[in-house]
């Protein structure tokens, strides 16, 4: 019998996951409790919140970045008194999605963004925040690692680069993705990040279950920013089932319920593609549902879309994911068509939701950067 359950997933008979992070504490006490394939509730925390995942990775002798953490408001003061690197990321201990995150470049910045943070409200994930933290900002590529956890080992479901806004000159959302190129794990840079990441996931101590870990390449190889311990959210896991040969859903299942010896990393079988639309102004939804879906379905490459508005409902300026009205997946051997396809979609966020406008020389970029990868 199927039941569920609130803030997490429980999949077929008396299996526990989580679905998103407000879920995690629950769903490892619940598999504790009944005695299934789960991690150690005892150790819960260092899946859940950031500043602890830094420290485990620390203690592990991986590499890491430094965080200082402020407990509520009287701390602000003291932990200004002490920062010195500049530019740095100020975000909450336990949200998601972007939400939070600002980049202050001096002590100007740090201090405005501190006094303007969201304290004792609740975030996201259904957390209050009262803890934030300071952390040096790592420059570099953004890259994000799906794997999937069995008994202690690992096998790598995808390995992705995020093109975020701030990359793009897109202003007031520099944290948010873009798009999301699905890489090859034969490649050199999939090749660091998985060993890096499977290294993480063991400092976290995951030994059952999805992995989603979003790293930065910095100067002196990966470091982890931080990590969900749940599957790739939104549309994407249904794309990875399209361009990925054993994809995430296929080895939970194998992990859960099947044979752990059919385990084994993830092949690429075709170039795929989401697209986040990012609002540049506020507006109103003009399209129906059924002319929406009949506009994208006729994209020969489309895999699946997701919009959270409709006719008449209005869309705001994209400041994290949360705030993204819609996203779309991509997948096709005729890399042509792919980004034919990819292109028109943005044409018609840009027209219909306030998206926004590349030029044929910024697609050209775009373009330029995946297939850099698909030829390593």
């Amino acid at each position: 019998m199927r039941r569920p359950i609130a803030s997490c997933g429980e999949w077929l008979v008396r299996r526990y996951f989580p679905g998103s992070e407000n879920g995690v504490f629950l769903a490892e006490k619940l598999a504790a409790k009944y005695s299934l394939p789960g991690n150690d509730p005892a150790t819960s925390c260092r899946r859940r919140h950031k500043d602890q995942m830094q420290r485990s990775l620390a203690e592990a002798d991986l590499a890491f970045i430094p965080t200082t953490v402020i407990n509520g408001r009287e701390g602000v003061q003291p932990a200004m008194s002490q920062w010195g690197h500049y530019p740095c990321i100020l975000k909450p201990r336990s949200s998601a999605g972007g939400e939070g995150v600002q980049r202050c470049n001096s002590p100007a910045e740090l201090q405005k963004a501190l006094e303007s943070a969201s304290w004792d409200k609740f975030s996201a994930t259904w957390t209050v925040n009262d803890h934030f933290l300071i952390q040096p900002m790592i420059q570099g590529p953004e890259y994000v690692v799906d794997l999937v956890a069995c008994a202690g080992s690992y096998v790598i479901s995808s390995v992705c680069r995020y093109i975020r806004t701030d990359e793009l000159d897109i202003a007031g959302c520099d944290f948010v993705k873009k798009f999301t190129f699905m890489l090859p794990l034969d490649a050199p840079v999939s090749k660091a990040l998985s060993d890096y990441a499977k290294n993480a996931a063991r400092a976290l101590d995951v030994t059952y279950g999805a992995v989603h870990m979003e790293l930065v390449m910095g100067e002196n190889g990966p470091v982890m920013i931080e990590a969900g311990a749940r599957m790739h959210s939104t549309i994407t896991p249904k794309l990875f089932s399209e361009c990925y040969d054993s994809s995430l859903l296929a080895q939970l299942y194998e992990a859960y319920f099947g044979d752990s010896c059919n385990l084994r990393d993830a092949v690429l079988l075709a170039p795929a593609v989401v697209s986040d639309v990012i609002c540049i102004e506020n507006g109103i939804c003009s399209i129906s549902e059924s002319l929406l879906e009949q506009t994208v379905t006729g994209l020969m490459s489309l895999k699946g879309y997701a919009c959270a508005i409709g006719e008449g409902d209005e869309y705001v300026v994209t400041h994290n994911l949360f705030s993204s009205p819609m996203n779309a997946c991509f997948c096709d051997v005729d890399t042509d068509q792919l980004w034919a396809d990819v292109t028109a979609f943005d044409r018609m966020a840009e027209r219909l939701m306030g998206g926004v406008a590349f030029s044929e020389d910024d697609w050209g970029s775009i373009r330029r950067i995946y297939e850099g990868y698909l030829a390593a």
